[in-house]
């Protein structure tokens, strides 16, 4: 699987459409297996552009803020899925979609995510959040370094 989250400074960028950087993380067959890499996207604007970088980055799943109807409309129509509503660690968030722990829909959660990390602000993960370390985090979310794809 393959998810691209909006990114700026290890964290959830706040708008799609004018996004300075994304985040692209690549799962293999077990959520360790995971690279990252990061897509600059400072010289694109607008969702048709963006959608259009997704489209090229082949991605399943597009993290983000926030997200306009025509940005969600594109990304759909390319069978990629908008998952908008969220801040905080785009590493985190990453883990927790693949995993099935991070809603599609935020308001289908327990009082929101702010995908922090910490497992019990009504992220979905619940008290059987664990990782090796006890976080949220399953695979990239504890990676160490960052590739410039």
């Amino acid at each position: 699987m393959r998810i691209a989250v909006a990114y700026e400074n290890g964290e959830i960028y706040g708008h799609f459409g004018h996004c300075p950087m994304f985040a692209v993380y690549e799962y293999g067959e077990y959520v360790h297996e995971c690279e990252k890499k990061l897509v600059d996207t400072s010289a694109l604007s607008g969702h048709q552009a963006m959608a259009d970088k997704m489209r090229e980055l082949e991605v399943d799943a597009v993290i983000c803020g926030n997200m306009g109807g025509e940005g969600k409309a594109l990304l759909l129509s390319y069978g990629i899925v908008p998952i908008v509503g969220y801040s905080g660690d785009a590493d985190t968030a990453s883990d927790l979609l693949v995993t099935g722990r991070l809603p599609v829909n935020p308001s289908e959660s327990s009082g929101g995510c702010s995908c922090s990390g910490s497992c019990g602000d009504g992220c979905s993960c619940g008290s059987s959040c664990g990782g090796e370390e006890g976080g949220c985090s399953c695979g990239c979310g504890s990676f160490d370094g960052e590739e410039a794809w």
